[in-house]
């Protein structure tokens, strides 16, 4: 085990000759992490137990909110690449400033209807100022780093983004609601947000766009370019097409991420018991990301993205089968004596396993889109990346209100209780569904892999999918 850490760290030699730009942009990774993995927790509970929404509108604005951040991203990464970095941290700085603290401050001021579109119109700020941070981080690591030490710095990027969402979980969520209670701790937590994105801001303010590596400067024309120019030209290359074919392939294994925001806070309180620590919880999936991080890349590296990405997405799948079998196989274990403990188990058996399929393929999705996108449109194409989730997020949005209300509503444990609920009734059959959904993932990659591993597929050309001096 020391070895392996000692291997895996030694790789961030590469980062000495980092320019200080990198290093401010994974200060605002880790500010916006901090933000929004702790915003996204508490959100549909926010939205039901501060503004008063029902399951299926909280759900279906949770929904709304992820997409509009594809909606705006869009347009704001062919923008971002037209107006530069620098201003584009500024814009995404301001709007999470006042959205966020709007969110955090509303349910003191406001009541009923006034409240209810006040939130509103904050959720849709938000997702704009959320639209305009996430590619633009991932374009500054790109931009602030060299051939030699890009990979290295987006093993960076991807680890300071866990290490947030660590201390989002046990530190800011649990540590405001434990402190405050749910209601004041809901209300504090966006309002830490709004703390960390002007921390952000400050950060941007210290950037230099000047300091870009030299093998990612671009011609006067380039820059000359309207975003909307920049965005037909993106539309039009062949490269991109099949990246969104890949992406599209992928939806149902990546949506079971929006389930731990979406579905599994209101499933943990009403299965289990209304003050459950959802930052725990939440904080161990990153956790076991960041030592499988130092534990197991060098071993991952060894193989095909391709197999990795099957055996990825088929592990993340079947997570979903631990809260999906019926409640009496889990209580028949050795060890399990009640309900409580058979949850338990099912939730973090869930959670472990599912890291580990996340670990084997999600590292390198990120680096693969940036990577592989001509250098002066790098922000486009991770905009535009976002259309399958584009198309899935909202239909998730509202599904997941709607089984919630269904399988997962407030006195479902009484009924459990009771023994009168069925199987096909229960919250296990939710996400026998949900098991359904992911499950297609895989089995769409196989089906198509002589298309994805074609000449120009974006799985064995990709750079962030074999280390260098290393074939696939």
């Amino acid at each position: 085990m020391i070895a392996a850490v000692k291997n895996y760290f030694s790789d961030f030699r590469d980062l000495k000759t980092a320019s200080k730009e990198f290093w401010l942009v994974c200060a605002i990774n880790f500010f916006d992490s901090l933000a929004y993995f702790s915003m996204i927790t508490v959100l549909t509970l926010y939205l039901t137990s501060n503004v008063g929404f029902s399951d299926v509108d909280s759900g279906a604005w949770v929904g709304i909110f992820t997409l509009y951040i594809t909606a705006f991203m869009f347009a704001v990464g062919s923008i971002g690449d037209a107006i530069g970095i620098k201003r584009s941290f500024y814009l995404a700085g301001v709007i999470l400033i006042i959205s966020r603290l709007g969110l955090g401050v509303s349910p003191l001021f406001l009541r009923g209807q006034a409240l209810d579109y006040a939130v509103m119109g904050f959720i849709i700020l938000m997702s704009l100022g959320s639209a305009f941070m996430i590619p633009m981080v991932t374009t500054g690591v790109r931009r602030f780093t060299t051939k030699e030490n890009r990979s290295t710095g987006f093993n960076m990027y991807y680890l300071i983004m866990n290490v947030g969402a660590i201390f989002a979980g046990f530190a800011v969520t649990d540590g405001f609601r434990n402190w405050l209670g749910e209601i004041r701790g809901n209300m504090a937590i966006l309002d830490f947000g709004f703390v960390m994105a002007a921390l952000s801001l400050g950060c941007a303010y210290l950037i230099n766009e000047k300091n870009i590596a030299d093998d990612e400067r671009v011609d006067e024309e380039s820059t000359n370019k309207r975003p909307l120019q920049i965005f037909l030209e993106v539309w039009k290359e062949s490269a991109f097409r099949k990246l969104i074919l890949f992406l599209l392939l992928t939806i149902g294994v990546r949506l079971v991420f929006t389930h731990q925001f979406l579905v599994m806070p209101k499933y943990y309180t009403r299965v289990l018991f209304s003050d459950f620590d959802l930052g725990f919880a939440n904080s161990i999936n990153p956790a076991i990301i960041v030592v499988g991080l130092i534990l197991l890349i060098p071993v991952i590296k060894k193989f095909s993205t391709f197999k990795l990405i099957v055996v990825g997405m088929t592990v993340s799948a079947l997570s979903l089968l631990f809260m999906a079998v019926p409640i009496e196989w889990i209580l028949a274990l050795p060890g399990i004596h009640n309900l409580n403990q058979a949850y338990m188990f099912a939730i973090f058996a869930q959670i472990t396993v599912f890291a580990f399929g996340e670990l084997i393929f999600s590292p390198r999705f990120t680096e693969y889109i940036s990577v592989v996108a001509p250098k002066e449109k790098v922000a486009s194409y991770m905009s535009l990346s976002a259309l399958p989730m584009f198309i899935a997020k909202p239909i998730n949005g509202f599904v997941s209100g709607l089984l919630i209300a269904g399988f997962s509503y407030e006195g479902i444990r009484a009924k459990i209780d009771t023994g009168n609920v069925a199987y096909q009734d229960s919250p296990e059959f939710m996400w026998l569904i949900y098991f359904a959904l992911a499950a297609l993932s895989p089995i769409a990659v196989i089906a198509m892999k002589r298309v994805l591993t074609s000449e120009e597929s974006v799985t064995e050309k990709s750079p962030a999918a074999e280390p260098a001096g290393e074939t696939v």
